[in-house]
């Protein structure tokens, strides 16, 4: 059986528990060409600066480990933190990387704002842009619509705590330019959402109609990056692998499993949502590396929970691998003939 297969075989769940670094896909190399020398880059996502009192610390540990590590670039994929004077602080640890940075916007982000004040805010060119840094191509796009009464809404001012079922859109002139710029680049391709362009249950609502276009260019595609679940996951679907990158700060928990033990008692009155984070201990981020050769790498943080985590509070463990987790764990996949 091919290690594909096998992989799939054994479901979502399963393919996470082995050894990692876990192979994901595999391209043949007939017609490769090498691209110079490898681009590294950091991703960090769901940060949600106005949520917990933490979080300054927990993006300097980040860009620390970039300046470190010489990356060429980093990337935000959303719910990062609203457009407030009161985090120029904050926006300023994030500039202290001198090197290119990225923003993706995360429904969250427009909690307070609206999504031009927020690209003022961040210094963000558009909602939705793509790039070209060392011979590879990178998407971002924009799902934060409301679709309703056949017209596309932006997110604004929390206008998104509607029925679920209009919200997580993606407008129809992003996706016809999404459609060309993937036609037209030659270069392998990186995808970043917010939300997710595969989950069927918490991701892109007309996600399929993106899924097809990718599907008609999966020699392009090397994968799709997203936050928002505030998941460690892979799932990979006719061509396609899509990861889903932890959030660097926590996962919100239900009413059952909430505690006033987590953080130093002061910050609980500062902090009304508070009780719900089930925070990790450690800031969650990843970096990745794309040599030449054709391999992508993505080397994750592992932490643990801050106590009492929702396991000792009795919280079951989720189905078809959706666990939750203080960790984003490392791949390597190939993608050697892909955008050549």
């Amino acid at each position: 059986m091919r290690r594909r297969n096998f992989i799939n075989g054994l479901g979502a769940g399963a393919t996470l528990s082995l050894v990692t670094p876990t192979l994901l896909s595999f391209t043949p190399s007939i017609g490769a060409k090498k691209i110079g020398k490898s681009l590294n880059f950091g991703i960090v996502s769901d940060v949600h600066k106005d949520l917990i009192p933490d979080a300054d610390q927990r993006l300097e540990s980040f860009i620390h480990k970039a300046i470190d590590k010489e990356v060429d670039f980093i990337i935000q994929m959303g719910d990062f933190c609203f457009g407030e004077e009161k985090n120029r602080g904050f926006l300023n640890i994030w500039n202290q990387f001198k090197g290119a940075k990225y923003h993706v916007l995360g429904n969250h982000d427009m909690d307070k704002n609206s999504k031009e004040e927020m690209l003022d805010f961040w210094g963000m060119p558009k909602t939705y842009y793509s790039y070209d840094v060392g011979g590879y191509h990178f998407i971002v796009l924009d799902a934060n619509f409301l679709y309703q009464d056949g017209k596309f809404i932006d997110y604004k001012h929390a206008n998104f705590y509607v029925d679920d079922s209009i919200r997580t859109f993606i407008d129809n002139e992003q996706i016809e330019w999404f459609k060309a710029d993937l036609r037209a680049t030659k270069l392998p391709t990186i995808v970043f959402s917010h939300q997710s362009l595969w989950h069927y249950q918490w991701g892109v609502k007309n996600r399929l109609t993106l899924q097809k276009i990718m599907e008609t260019y999966n020699d392009k595609i090397i994968c799709c990056l997203n936050g928002h679940n505030h998941l460690d996951f892979h799932h990979h679907q006719n061509g396609i692998d899509y990861v889903e990158i932890n959030s660097m700060s926590y996962q919100w928990l239900s009413s059952n499993y909430k505690s006033t033990e987590r953080f130093p008692k002061e910050f609980y009155d500062q902090y009304g949502n508070l009780p719900h984070i089930g925070a990790y201990k450690d800031p969650l981020y990843a970096f990745a590396t794309l040599d030449p050769a054709g391999t992508m790498k993505i080397e994750g943080v592992k932490s643990e929970w801050m106590s009492p985590s929702p396991y000792d509070m009795g919280m079951i463990k989720g189905v078809e691998g959706m666990v939750y987790s203080s960790k984003i764990s490392d791949y390597e996949f190939t993608f050697k003939n892909k955008g050549r």
